[in-house]
């Protein structure tokens, strides 16, 4: 398999994880849906495309790999907010009315939100089948001169450099593309976190299984309705890609 590889890496990241009530934490690695609605920025499709933005996100296989960890960024949001203030919306189906009583905005409002901060990760990305519009190709002019701005998770969190580099690894699957990928400088000591398919297309033979437990992610979006719905089944474990030593030192 083909994968294009990735380098996501900024000042701040946000890799959303399962949201209770204004409390937003954010993963380590990034999600399926999230991984989507990059790479259909950089393809230039709109929040309203919602059978092609199913589609893409059915043929997308990827790995990732927490090249290094940063740091929890926590972040503490209150505002007075009245019935007569618009909120803005990133789908551009915006501005949006407040609804409620004149009770409901008595108080301010509060929210936590969870960024990874001076955090790096390897992507490792494919598209099955790979003769489908669009291609991975495609995908890789798309992240050369996207569409619109790019960003790693939420809108505030802008990338520190181009995403695709032009780097291209063939691997058997996304583990061994994750363990293709060298890492840059001042990554971490290996081995590193990383997240795999646990089964379909770029999956580990059963017989080639690293280390790992399976884990279960809630990270499909039902983009026609416009809500997360659904989970899969995914790998998480280390890797230890080449030219890496344990110290985190990066072999010539």
């Amino acid at each position: 398999m083909r994968f294009l590889v990735l380098r996501l890496e900024g000042p701040l990241m946000s890799f959303g994880d399962a949201a209770v009530d204004e409390l937003r934490r954010t993963r380590e690695l990034p999600g399926l849906s999230m991984l989507t609605g990059l790479a259909a920025n950089a393809l230039g499709l709109r929040f309203t495309d919602g059978n092609r933005l199913g589609r893409l996100q059915e043929r997308l296989v990827y790995g990732a790999r927490l090249d290094r960890k940063g740091q929890l960024l926590r972040d503490f949001q209150t505002a007075q907010l009245n019935k007569n203030d618009l909120l803005w919306r990133s789908d551009g189906l915006g501005p949006e009315r407040r609804e409620g009583g004149d009770g409901s905005f008595s108080g301010p409002t509060l929210r936590e939100r969870f960024y990874r901060a001076d955090s790096r990760v390897c992507v490792v990305l494919s598209l099955v089948p790979v003769d489908e519009s669009p291609t991975l190709d495609d995908l890789a002019a798309a992240f050369a001169r996207p569409f619109r701005p790019l960003f790693l998770g939420r809108v505030c969190c802008p990338p520190s450099g181009p995403l695709h580099r032009g780097e291209v690894v063939d691997a058997l699957d996304a583990y061994d593309a994750l363990e293709r990928a060298a890492p840059g400088e001042q990554s971490d000591p290996a081995p590193l976190t990383a997240l795999w398919p646990a089964d379909g297309p770029g999956a580990r033979r059963p017989a080639d299984m690293a280390a790992g437990r399976i884990v279960e992610l809630h990270d499909l979006r039902d983009w026609r309705n416009d809500v997360h719905s659904g989970s899969r089944y995914a790998v998480s474990g280390p890797v230890h890609p080449c030219g890496v030593s344990a110290k985190g030192e990066v072999q010539s």
